[in-house]
């Protein structure tokens, strides 16, 4: 038998050990829920990270952060991505939350919602390494490589260790290699994609062409090039059939040349037999020396034009004054590819115009109406100020110079101007089933200038300035529309992708049109505001352009229709 003190002792020493054994779960059950659901998490079990937070009635943005994350990995994704939003909610500066949305959304094969939440990241961190990665494989699996360049770039890739070419092609394989401003054992920068891109586009002969990266084992990439070439009239007979007479609706054949002996050298040409406006026009390009950096184009134009200047291509509108115009030019120029930012050209001209049968009336004067010789000097400049290839938006812009000798009595120099701004956008990441373009252009002429050298509004073959709810002839002569030496022209087009099937592909639109002219002779142009609404269709057929637009002038409630192969 245990001596008393002894005995206290141990009894004392049991009870101690008792009241702590039962004192440990009240402990445990004392723990902040934050710290277990963390230590959970930590330990990779998911299912107990769900546990314990989904019955809170409130939850800090770290403990949402670990729930939603442990959802994800449980493979329920619809909850995951609830919590994880209410976490960026709370902490809406903490990179974490949109990159690991962002993940969520690419498990659920929702690439452009995982495209927005990187670009968020990213916007907190742009030096992340981790979510420039996925978003440049994010943006590259939608099919936009200049997206995913400029994400890529920043962390040094890709790096390509080959460049491939598919496909049995005509053109010197030198040429089409000086092409590429890019080379293998370097890393593709997005800038040397954007000039292989005009390059590539300036040769004329590629109507359709893609660079693909393919990831190797290595972690390098091999670049591949996919080119669909054009050559001679075209690629079978009935393309070039497509090709040259898709003009015999209004009396005009489109006879082209590409790829003389795989030079990119390409002879394009007009041929219009229309009694009342006859035109022959040929263009002979190639690149300079055999580098795409460079191209030269020689031109050669034919008119002889019967005019007609009235104020309206409809209704009652008496002639204003008429002539017959015949004029001739030739030219050469010199375009430089150097940057895909930045582009420009230099040429000269030499130009001969008579007019004939002149009816002058209160639109011709003869200040207008001077024949003669003319020597031109050309310049021309294009850059791409905005360039968001992960918006698919970019802006361009444009400025153009004539200076001109004309040799009349007397001999007079006169200058044409002209400047523009076009804005594209493809509204959706990744399909091109919306597409958004808006034009603003403005010129002008200063000095005495002839007939010839008017600016046009109204939808005319012969010309670029299409107000659509204006015929630029009647009767087959031109003069219908606002004419003279000043102008501004804003075009606003929505086009919806309709169909498609390799053979031809169909879009078409709403359009909004306002244009304002300004006249040396009241007989030419009104000075007033015009706008003009409708409906465009382009109908692309083995790859010749055909355009079909309604316009209708909101002010004379005008409707005119037009179609025109370009």
């Amino acid at each position: 038998m245990l001596p008393l003190p002894r005995l206290v002792v141990l009894v004392a020493l049991t009870l101690l050990a008792s009241i702590m054994a039962r004192a440990q779960p009240a402990t445990s059950q004392k723990q902040p829920a934050d710290a277990r659901i963390q230590q959970a998490y930590d330990q990779h079990q998911w299912a107990e990270v769900v546990r314990l937070a989904q019955p809170l009635p409130a939850r800090s943005a770290q403990m949402d952060f670990d729930y939603g994350m442990a959802l994800a990995h449980l493979g329920r994704l619809a909850a995951a991505h609830a919590a994880l939003l209410a976490a960026e909610r709370q902490s809406p500066r903490d990179k974490r939350f949109p990159i690991e949305l962002a993940g969520v959304a690419f498990e659920q094969k929702h690439d452009p919602e995982a495209a927005a939440w990187l670009r968020r990241g990213l916007k907190l961190d742009p030096t992340d390494r981790y979510a420039n990665n996925f978003a440049a494989t994010v943006y590259y699996l939608m099919g936009n490589l200049p997206a995913a360049l400029h994400y890529w770039n920043r962390i040094g890739k890709p790096y390509l260790s080959s460049l491939n070419i598919t496909g049995q092609l005509r053109i010197h394989r030198l040429l089409l290699d000086r092409a590429f401003t890019f080379s293998p054992a370097a890393v593709l920068r997005q800038s040397q994609l954007a000039t292989s891109t005009v390059r590539l586009n300036a040769l004329g002969i590629f109507p359709s062409w893609k660079i693909d990266l393919n990831a190797q084992p290595d972690g390098k990439f091999a670049a591949v090039f996919h080119g669909v070439e054009q050559d001679g009239f075209g690629a079978t007979p009935v393309e070039a059939a497509i090709s040259v007479f898709s003009g015999l609706p209004y009396e005009t054949i489109y006879p082209s040349y590409y790829n003389i002996h795989g030079s990119a050298m390409n002879v394009q040409s007009l041929l219009r037999w229309d009694d009342q406006k006859r035109r022959a026009w040929v263009a002979l390009s190639a690149p300079l020396h055999d580098l795409p950096a460079r191209r030269w184009q020689f031109v050669a134009d034919v008119r002889d034009e019967n005019w007609a200047v009235r104020r309206s291509s409809a209704g009652t509108a008496p002639v204003l004054g008429s002539l017959n115009l015949q004029w001739q030019r030739a030219g050469a120029s010199v375009a430089s590819l150097t940057s895909g930012r930045f582009r420009w050209s230099v040429g000269a001209e030499l130009s001969h115009r008579s007019f004939r049968q002149v009816v002058e009336g209160s639109a011709l004067t003869p200040q207008i109406v001077l024949p003669g010789y003319g020597l031109s000097c050309r310049m021309t400049a294009e850059a791409k100020p905005i360039d968001l290839p992960q918006r698919r938006f970019y802006l361009t812009t444009a400025a153009r110079s004539v200076t001109t000798r004309l040799w009349s009595t007397p001999p007079h120099v006169f200058e044409k101007l002209q400047g523009s701004a076009f804005a594209h956008w493809f509204p959706r990441a990744q399909s091109d089933a919306w597409e958004l373009s808006q034009r603003v252009r403005g010129g002008g002429l200063l000095g005495t200038f002839p007939f010839d050298q008017l600016f046009m509004l109204g939808v005319e073959r012969d010309n670029n300035l299409w107000l659509r709810g204006e015929r630029g002839s009647r009767d087959g002569r031109k003069g219908s529309s606002p004419l003279g030496d000043r102008y501004l022209l804003a075009n606003s087009d929505l086009y919806r992708h309709v169909y498609g099937n390799g053979f031809i592909d169909i879009q078409a639109g709403p359009l909004f049109d306002i244009g304002r002219m300004g006249a040396p002779t009241p007989g030419l142009s009104t000075s007033q505001w015009l706008f003009d609404t409708g409906i465009e269709a382009k109908l692309t057929v083995l790859g010749t352009p055909v355009v079909f637009s309604w316009g209708h002038d909101l002010t004379t409630g005008n409707n005119v229709f037009f179609g025109t192969a370009q």
